[in-house]
């Protein structure tokens, strides 16, 4: 038991210290610096060095990832970091049960907005930070007030800043998404024509990409009808893909060449959405490698829809007039994703269906709100150090303790440890600083300095970071005791947030067979309503096939992360499979889930004739994935014999009867395998059939 503690935590702590690359998001960056340069030299000509904390915090705000405008978003955190949360602290000074009770419900508060983006959730939980720092420091309302005052200029002056150019383009956040997706779509068509795989799946920025684009309200979607048609031309290109690399006789130098042209256009499009720049796209993909096939090859009319979907996807980058686009095109996006609810009536359902005590969301939001209220206690409770520190120093473990905790082991202890060692680092230097000499200038121009730092380094992970801002923080108190306070605090704090997340566990590994489970539910009735498309393609419901697909990919998205976490964590005596059986779980489940794509793919189209026996096959195969999600939530052992029927089914009756223009039996005989494989890895075995296909990948 101690030695898997102390590998889970050696793992934490390399991840925690893990150095990503500095100064992303460059213009953004300078925007926050010429703010605080400016909030400095007003707060020097004031001798008011809040103004420069006030920019600072503005400029926080807008570096929050967010969904909607920038300038609202920085505004509106301008005004509830710098106002809001700081007047409520103040006149909850001398409440001190008012103060615990808000501060709790902030926290937790925060914490359950996190499903909707860490954004939301953490403008929520900083704002609460500063109501209790207030609160801890404000000696009386008056002088609160002043400070308050102060920080609001400072913030007004902060936000000025983010009206400087360049403003890039409109639904910023949503095209960066977008893009990100069809950056994702090439990598993957990269990866497979060399035989790897891309080093992340195009399912999860797909999902992504439509979050972002739900969040906008209603009356924005019509100007934003471009990208909600670019999602949907991203799954009918991923379809089309999906035949190229199934084909069967394709001839392999033919299937690099299209695979790189597709990627080429993929690429373009993503810059092209990224940029927001008109006729960036202008290449014609209907000549060249992709009208390259063999004559009477089965796909060649698959081709020609790959085509006309990367020639759609190019033209949707610029559309003159997006309102009049929206009620012309007939993208499942359009009507599926166009007319969902808004955010809040969304929000609202999605918070109701979480506020059950199984629900680890609600779980996590208690756990975060606890441990931040009692390092809230813990602070106040310690006083000055006795005299070797500074007093109304709490909120530093507060913040501490909602910063550190994660709902996963793996993320909670890399920042606990990461974050304590860099404030440990910078405590040090913020010290050495108080030995300069005591000019105002230096001092201001100290500051601008560390904060200078920060924002170089804040992208490169936890210890670099924290190290800077400590520094800032402890040479902003003028004294080695503000300097060993604000690292005593950061270490407690992490501490408090590590020690209750071990008292108070959310176990990946326990919610792997629930998460399966509601995986191969959806997929199952995914697999039975495609068979029954087959089997009459004109009663196919394309809006609910794509829903269903939707459900299903985000299902085995929560798996895939969950699974991902699971393997770092230390309790791997409470987990149902062991790290290899999981891993095995993990790629039967992508190869059905590659085999429900499959299928979508070569879906025969509504004038087309479909293949009336799978029609009776379509509630059998249902049926089986109902009882592989049930043996996966309850424990039971699937039946040996329950996928035996289904190999006659798919592998012998239905290869008779496919139309000529279909690939081969493959298609079908594919599922049937998959889901034995399933089923199979249920019992932490190989399935034999596996066993025979990566003998002969490896041999070839």
């Amino acid at each position: 038991m101690v030695t898997h503690y102390g590998r889970a935590v050696l793992h934490a702590t390399r991840h925690g210290f893990r150095v990503e690359r500095p100064l992303q998001n460059p213009q953004a960056l300078l925007r926050v610096a010429v703010g605080i340069v400016l909030g400095t030299v007003v707060g020097y000509v004031l001798d008011q060095q809040m103004l420069c904390v006030g920019a600072w915090l503005a400029g926080l705000g807008s570096m929050i990832p967010h969904q909607r405008h920038r300038l609202g978003v920085s505004a509106a955190s301008a005004v509830l970091l710098c106002v809001v949360g700081p007047v409520v602290g103040v006149y909850v000074h001398d409440v001190t049960w008012l103060l615990y009770v808000l501060a709790f419900l902030g926290v937790f508060a925060g914490g359950m907005l996190m499903m909707f983006g860490i954004g939301l959730g953490m403008r929520a939980i900083i704002m609460t930070i500063l109501m209790v720092a207030l609160a801890d420091l404000a000696p009386d309302v008056p002088t609160g007030l002043t400070v308050v005052k102060w920080l609001a200029l400072g913030g007004a002056l902060g936000w000025i800043c983010q009206l400087l150019p360049p403003h890039g383009p409109r639904f910023a956040t949503q095209r960066k998404a977008v893009a990100a997706l069809y950056d994702a779509l090439a990598a993957d068509v990269r990866a497979a024509a060399e035989g790897g795989t891309a080093p992340q799946p195009w399912p999860g920025p797909l999902l992504a990409a439509r979050q972002t684009l739900t969040v906008l309200p209603q009356f924005s979607r019509a100007a934003a009808a471009s990208l909600f048609g670019l999602v949907g031309e991203a799954e009918r290109i991923a379809r089309n893909v999906r035949v190229l690399q199934t084909a069967e006789g394709a001839v392999p130098e033919i299937y690099r060449a299209q695979a790189a042209a597709v990627a080429g256009a993929l690429s373009d499009v993503a810059s092209a959405v990224r940029s927001g720049r008109p006729n960036a796209v202008t290449a014609d993909w209907s000549s060249g490698a992709l009208s390259r096939t063999r004559s009477g090859e089965a796909h060649e009319n698959r081709v020609r829809d790959l085509v006309d979907a990367l020639t759609e996807a190019g033209r949707l980058v610029d559309v003159p007039d997006a309102g009049k686009a929206a009620d012309s095109w007939q993208h499942t996006e359009l009507t599926l994703l166009h007319s969902q609810p808004g955010f809040v009536a969304r929000g609202l359902r999605r918070l109701r269906e979480e506020l059950t005590w199984s629900s680890p969301v609600l779980q996590h939001a208690l756990r975060l709100a606890v441990a931040a209220t009692i390092a809230e206690a813990v602070g106040r409770a310690t006083g000055d150090w006795g005299g070797l520190g500074e007093p109304g120093h709490a909120f530093w473990l507060f913040l501490t303790a909602a910063i550190v905790l994660f709902p996963t082991f793996e993320h909670t202890f890399s920042r606990g440890i990461s974050r304590s060692t860099g404030a440990i680092v910078g405590g040090l230097i913020g010290w050495a600083l108080t030995l300069l000499p005591d000019a105002r200038a230096l001092h201001y121009l100290v500051l601008i300095a560390l904060l200078f730092l920060y924002l170089a380094f804040r992208s490169t992970g936890q210890p670099l970071m924290i190290m800077w801002i400590t520094a800032w923080v402890s040479y902003l108190g003028a004294g080695g005791s503000s300097a060993w306070t604000r690292t005593a605090d950061t270490v407690i704090g992490s501490a408090i947030a590590m020690a209750l997340y071990l008292l108070w566990p959310t176990w990946q590994s326990k919610s792997l067979p629930r998460l399966l489970a509601s995986w191969v539910r959806v997929e199952g009735q995914r697999l039975g309503a495609l068979a029954a498309a087959w089997a009459d393609p004109s009663t196919a419901d394309p809006i609910a096939l794509d829903r269903m697909g939707h459900e299903a990919r985000a299902a085995r998205h929560k798996f895939d992360e969950a699974a991902t976490h699971a393997e770092s964590e230390p309790v791997h005596h409470l987990a149902r499979w062991t790290g290899p059986e999981l891993r095995l779980l993990s790629r039967s489940v992508h190869e059905v889930a590659k085999c429900s794509a499959m299928l979508t793919a070569h879906l025969p189209g509504p004038r087309l004739p479909g293949v009336p026996d799978a029609a009776r096959y379509a509630e059998p195969l249902h049926l089986v994935m109902s009882e592989l999600a049930t043996a996966a939530e309850t424990g039971a052992q699937p039946d040996p014999g329950l996928t035996s029927g289904l190999r006659d089914i798919f592998g012998a009756e239905l290869a008779d009867t496919l139309p000529a223009w279909q690939p081969g039996p493959d298609v079908f005989g594919r599922v049937t395998h998959s889901v034995e494989e399933l089923a199979s890895a249920m019992h932490g075995q190989e399935a034999p059939e596996h066993r025979i296909r990566s003998a002969r990948r490896e041999a070839h």
